[in-house]
């Protein structure tokens, strides 16, 4: 049967970035990526697009992404109270335990909209920008029937949540509640997990002890690969599981796990660095501050976002994040006394004041920020029985059988911007096999 849809439009809607990527159904190997984005940061190569929104004082849309936080940035701060600035809003969607189209969020400015309206913009801007990307790659007149919409959401979500994306793009005109079908809901640890079946196994895994080339041995003979795998998608909200095996001959994917998730992403490391921030400063101050100066507020997550991508467990020399001069002005107005007098008051040693006006944070405070999130990530990944290092095979290490061989492997994961490295060691025998899987190329 003929595919019904001449070219298919996957959006990654995330916490803290978003993108889409689309192709063709007559050559559907070949994946068109949205690199080019309105503003975005000189010298970076942004895959995505901040996932903020902003809306006028009187609720109209305006910008989405980086224009969106540039010019919420360049607003009069005065003016800027009136504006409506959202981001990092989906977990919202998650934590809210009654869910309905009645549910509101909260802009920066404390202002409250309908969540429903707020998916509904973004997903629209979406819209418009991919049927321009896709109008001008085609060579003939797309129809709107004729494009099939993806939307990844966690695995953690539950149906409520499905559901309420669903009806979101209804609003933003994606597809028509009388079409269903053109829309499909996908989990992201899954769409992941069908990409790395796609990748050479050169490309997933460096088996240390075996030469490969293309999967083969180098006398050209198979080599000796597992066919179960792990999928971390590690987020911005959320981490999310899924655990495939590869049935042979036919090739297809078997579950071996319930795709499953928690909200450990790297908002978590955010929360914490604000928890730091009231802990020197006081609660009162930073939720005072977030209200008066919600585009100085967004200013300095910014900022620490910038810094925590260079955060690595071997980096000795302390962070540095620029504090906005409105920060320093405020507090000294608030409290009656300087931002490095409270940082004194504080006790806390592992956060010291630099002349310059910077919060100087040491490996040690990284290390406290960071720690919290990547516990719960480390408890979520131990799996109910183990799965077998990819390469170990029947018979491995002289043992006999036919079957897989299971073993206990030590594993530690280090992030960074566009991979997720992971350093396994068999603890039977104290052999290492390196993994690093990149999930931004093509």
């Amino acid at each position: 049967m003929a595919c019904p849809f001449s070219v298919v439009v996957a959006i990654d809607f995330g916490t803290t970035s978003s993108g889409y990527a689309f192709s063709f159904t007559q050559d559907s190997e070949a994946i068109h990526m949205m690199k080019r984005w309105e503003g975005g940061d000189p010298g970076v190569a942004n895959q995505k697009s901040p996932t903020c929104l902003l809306l006028t004082p009187d609720l109209r849309f305006h910008s989405f992404g980086f224009a969106a936080r540039d010019f919420y940035h360049d607003l009069d701060p005065e003016e800027a109270r009136h504006w409506l600035y959202f981001d990092k809003f989906k977990m919202k969607i998650h934590s809210t335990s009654d869910l309905t189209m009645e549910t509101e969020l909260e802009a920066v400015n404390g202002r409250r909209v309908r969540a429903i309206e707020v998916f509904a913009h973004a997903l629209h801007f979406f819209r418009e920008h991919a049927l321009k990307e896709v109008k001008d790659q085609s060579s003939s007149v797309l129809e709107g029937e004729e494009i099939r919409w993806v939307i990844t959401v966690p695995a953690v979500w539950r149906q409520p949540a499905k559901q309420f994306m669903r009806e979101a793009a209804y609003l933003a005109g994606l597809v028509s509640p009388d079409c269903p079908e053109q829309l499909l809901i996908a989990l992201e640890p899954e769409a992941a997990s069908i990409y790395c079946r796609k990748l050479r196994l050169h490309q997933v895994i460096d088996l240390s002890m075996q030469p490969i080339t293309n999967g083969l041995d180098l006398d050209g003979s198979r080599t000796g690969y597992c066919d179960k795998y792990i999928v971390a998608d590690c987020g911005g909200g959320t981490v999310d599981l899924t655990v495939h095996q590869i049935e042979q001959p036919q090739g297809t994917l078997k579950e071996l796990y319930k795709a499953s998730g928690g909200p450990y992403g790297a908002v978590g490391v955010d929360l914490a660095f604000e928890a730091m921030l009231c802990q020197i400063f006081g609660d009162d101050f930073i939720q005072s501050f977030k209200a008066k100066r919600p585009a100085a507020w967004v200013d300095l997550t910014i900022a620490f976002e910038a810094r925590k991508r260079t955060a690595a467990p071997g980096r000795a020399n302390a962070l540095n994040i620029s504090l906005p001069f409105s920060f320093i002005d405020y507090y000294k107005r608030h409290r009656g006394q300087s931002v490095e007098a409270a940082l004194r008051r504080s006790n806390m040693n592992i956060v010291k004041w630099s002349s310059q006006g910077m919060l100087r944070l040491t490996q040690e405070a990284m290390n406290e920020l960071f720690q919290p999130t990547i516990v719960n990530i480390v408890k979520h990944i131990d799996l109910p029985e183990p799965v077998p290092l990819p390469g170990a095979v029947g018979g491995a290490g002289g043992g006999g059988g036919g079957g897989p061989e299971r073993r206990e492997i030590r594993a530690t994961m280090q992030f960074g911007d566009t991979e997720i490295k992971v350093t396994a060691i068999d603890v039977m025998s104290n052999h290492s096999v390196r993994a690093s899987i990149d999930f931004l190329s093509n």
